[in-house]
């Protein structure tokens, strides 16, 4: 019963947590070149409303210029990343 209840945990464990990554990328040219274009980036948690809100309202009137996302089937962990730039 004691390895059963191993193999069962084990299988449980490998088919939850070995999920294949989804990345997903888009980044947006604003055309914007020079020494006065400041670019800013930001890591966020993409299950946390909070903290996303928090991210984009540090950054309001800047440009988002870039969003990637990292999660995997099972959601267990959805990381982001989001880029803002504007000009000096």
């Amino acid at each position: 019963m004691k390895k059963f209840m191993a193999f069962s945990l084990l299988s449980t464990v490998l088919l939850a947590a070995c999920q294949p990554a989804n990345i997903t990328a888009v980044k947006w040219d604003t055309g914007e070149k020079g020494a006065g274009v400041q670019t800013r980036c930001e890591r966020v948690d993409m299950r946390d409303h909070s903290e996303m809100q928090s991210a984009f309202a540090k950054y309001d009137g800047w440009k988002l210029i870039y969003v990637s996302e990292y999660t995997t089937g099972n959601k267990s962990g959805t990381d982001g990343a989001v880029c803002f730039e504007r000009v000096k």
